[in-house]
């Protein structure tokens, strides 16, 4: 169905990274 993995797969990996950066913002926060 879909035409585009290796677009999926960039998306994927940008949602992994902000996802990231969401968590450390989190843990810092409860830490601070």
């Amino acid at each position: 169905d879909l035409p585009t993995p290796s677009n999926i797969s960039s998306w994927w990996n940008f949602g992994s990274l902000l996802g990231l950066c969401l968590i450390m913002q989190i843990l810092t926060g409860l830490f601070l």
